[in-house]
């Protein structure tokens, strides 16, 4: 559990872009994330099979096979949970003006469930192993190769040669990649794709997470992240329609916003922990651990996102504006009881003053805890009660701005 706040202060930003790939070379969140893949994989051979799952290069140019998306988003999530990433410092989040809120509040929902989006990163996309299809362009390679699933798939019928064709496709790019030795994994994922031809789709992928084996292999994650029973039930259901999102919002839809918040109170969910956790899935998944294969290059679209958070603010402002007065009713409330946990309450500041209450001590009070707060300048003091006062001061920053009890 992370505390309501962060230490972070509003620094230079840059673009999402360069963000990524700053993090993602970063040899700490690296080997955390391949560590994490490692082991799950060592547990359970039904996802260390999915790993070797095909990606479209134009939509997931980020690596040739699934693991290099979950990656990617595990990466990203390690940089956030670490205060090497704030989200407040991404170039294209900086200019949604008016937005600060609900950006400093995706942030503080990914701190809060680590484990829960973790447990994400691993399973949102298991079962494109068990669902995916190829389509090779006309005239391809590809084509001339057989790399086209049939119209209609029924499942266990053509479960054969669903795995025949997977597998001869594993095994024609890693023929291929043997002529390119040296050459980056994303290099030779674009060569294999402008030389064959050939598309991959997974219909249904999400919902499979409703089908039994997969059911329970969530439930074996989110035991072993050791996730309340409450978290395991909002993750499936944030697994088996994270797909919804990318033709939801599309454009700035509020519609669909009604929709959500119907389906959330209809599982007994609260909406709005819903909607939060629902964007955390999308920024990780969609906009982070994405990378699309444009005419100008390889990019992370953070349009989705940015879309899902107009579509809220059309549909409600006074339910926007109510979400920022309680984000700041619970950081008063936080702050007034750390003033208090550290001696620096009105209370105890009377005593280190050794005054009498009244508007001159009401007055020098403010001024102390509003420059403590960044709000305004610390008043001058006697030495002796400076050094005092500075001693607080780090201990207040201490209990706030670092993980919660």
């Amino acid at each position: 559990m992370w505390r309501y706040q962060s230490v972070h202060k509003k620094s230079e930003t840059e673009f999402l872009n360069h963000a990524i790939v700053r993090v993602a070379s970063n040899s700490k969140f690296v080997q955390h994330a391949d560590a994490i893949i490692k082991g799950a994989a060592e547990s359970e051979p039904i996802f260390a099979e999915s790993l070797r799952t095909p990606q479209d290069i134009r939509f997931h140019a980020e690596g040739p096979f699934l693991h290099a998306h979950i990656r990617l988003i595990l990466i990203v999530l390690y940089a956030i949970q670490a205060e090497e990433l704030h989200l407040i410092d991404i170039e294209e989040f900086r200019r949604l003006k008016g937005y600060e809120g609900e950006i400093d509040e995706l942030e503080e929902t990914i701190k809060e469930y680590i484990g829960l989006l973790e447990v994400f990163a691993l399973c949102h996309d298991i079962a494109k192993w068990e669902t995916i299809e190829f389509r090779a362009k006309k005239g391809s390679r590809g084509e001339e190769l057989g790399f086209n699933s049939p119209l209609t798939y029924q499942f266990e019928k053509d479960a054969i040669e669903r795995v025949s064709m997977r597998e001869s496709y594993t095994e024609l790019f890693h023929e291929f990649s043997k002529a390119h030795i040296g050459e980056s994994s994303s290099s030779i994922q674009k060569r294999f794709y402008f030389t064959y031809g050939i598309n991959t789709h997974y219909p249904g992928h999400d919902r499979m997470i409703f089908s039994p084996v997969f059911r329970s292999l969530l439930k074996r994650f989110s035991y072993a992240h050791v996730l309340p029973e409450r978290d395991s039930r909002i993750l499936e259901d944030l697994i088996g329609h994270h797909t919804d999102v990318k033709t939801f919002f599309v454009s700035v839809r509020s519609q669909k916003i009604v929709a959500l918040n119907h389906f959330a109170t209809k599982q007994g969910y609260d909406s709005d922990d819903f909607l939060d956790l629902l964007q955390a899935c999308v920024f990780l998944d969609k906009v982070c651990g994405s990378v699309e294969m444009t005419r100008s290059g390889y990019i992370h679209n953070p349009a989705l996102l940015i879309n899902f958070f107009k579509s809220e603010h059309v549909l409600a402002p006074e339910q926007r504006a109510r979400k920022v007065e309680e984000r700041e009713r619970e950081e008063k409330k936080v702050h007034n009881l750390t003033f208090q946990k550290v001696g620096l309450d009105g209370v105890a500041l009377l005593d280190l003053f050794e005054m009498e209450p009244g508007p001159e001590f009401g007055n020098l009070l403010r001024r102390i805890q509003f420059a403590i707060l960044g709000q305004g300048e610390m008043p001058t003091l006697d030495a002796k009660i400076k050094k005092e006062i500075e001693k607080r001061v780090g201990e207040f920053y201490n209990k706030i701005f670092v993980r919660g009890e």
